[in-house]
């Protein structure tokens, strides 16, 4: 390796790029898969296959009705946070109600098995054929030495738009300020009058919904095959690890750090080295700091 390519701008600016391009990507899934963690305190092990629900929604949309990739886009988060939304009323909100204590480790086997069921729902509705679109917005431009993909910087500036818009949801509507109490202390906030069983429900949604999105803007990349939210599940976990569980803050900037460390391995060694590195920055994380890189010891997300 010429460590003098280090230095050279063009390259640089380059693989920044593509970095900010995969950690957009990475960091819509990492924080729905967050938010669900720190609104329900589970781990949805079936956030892949809600991605893989919103790839086949795009395609619908894209190729099937031959709409603009926006409504693709609006259409698959839609839908999916009608999904969520009801998985979580139907088969959560029970399972809390009726398991007590053990509903949380009962949990992790039930959205295990609804991977399962979605994958096969999938495969029996619509095969194993690969469905994809070859691009959703073709073309390119230069700046400087750099090219930059319309599809890829569509696909930064939506991912950045909706996580800046959920983080102006949070912080400034009444609903997002009652799923922040919730988050906080869930008994101390049903006692102020808050629903918190609609929070979950609706957090569970947005959970799914940023899934859908992500699914959409990637089919591209990832076509539509029932189980094509494998690779991105395993993103979402190592952004949620790096963040810190439940910290949808430390997720974006987990989803980030990811991306630009990937563009990097990509170029200095070769394609399939990112796949290697990923879980081995992962396991040091989860030995020398356990609380993830962006949440201090203790810390409540």
């Amino acid at each position: 390796m010429d460590l003098s390519l280090l230095l050279d701008p063009a390259i640089l600016s380059e693989l920044v790029f593509q970095g900010l391009v995969r950690g957009a990507m990475y960091a819509l899934m990492g924080v729905g898969l967050a938010l669900i963690f720190g609104i329900l305190g589970i781990v949805n092990f079936a956030q892949g296959e809600l991605f893989m629900l919103g790839t086949y929604a795009m395609f619908f949309c894209v190729s099937v009705l031959g709409l603009p990739f926006v409504v693709g886009v609006a259409a698959a988060a839609a839908l999916l946070f009608l999904v969520g939304a009801l998985i979580e009323r139907g088969l959560i909100e029970p399972l809390r109600r009726r398991s007590g204590r053990n509903w949380l480790i009962d949990s992790f086997v039930l959205t295990i098995g609804l991977m399962v069921v979605l994958q096969n729902l999938a495969l029996l509705a619509f095969g194993s054929t690969r469905r994809g679109v070859a691009t959703l917005l073709p073309g390119s431009f230069d700046i400087g030495p750099v090219t930059i993909t319309y599809e890829r910087l569509m696909i930064l500036l939506v991912a950045t738009a909706l996580v800046l818009a959920l983080g102006a949801f949070v912080k400034f509507t009444p609903l997002g300020k009652a799923i922040r109490a919730t988050a906080q202390h869930p008994e101390a906030a049903q006692t102020l009058g808050i629903d918190t069983p609609r929070i979950y429900t609706i957090s569970f949604g947005i959970g799914a919904a940023l899934a859908g999105a992500a699914g959409a803007l990637l089919i591209s990349i990832f076509p539509a095959f029932p189980t094509v939210g494998y690779q991105p599940s395993l993103k979402a976990f190592a952004v949620v690890i790096l963040g810190g569980l439940g910290n949808v803050v430390g997720a974006i900037a987990g989803g980030i750090l990811l991306g630009i460390v990937e563009a990097y391995a990509i170029f200095f060694l070769s394609a399939g080295w990112q796949n290697v590195l990923t879980p081995i920055v992962i396991i040091l994380v989860l030995i020398l700091r356990p609380q993830g890189l962006f949440t201090r010891q203790g810390e409540r997300p």
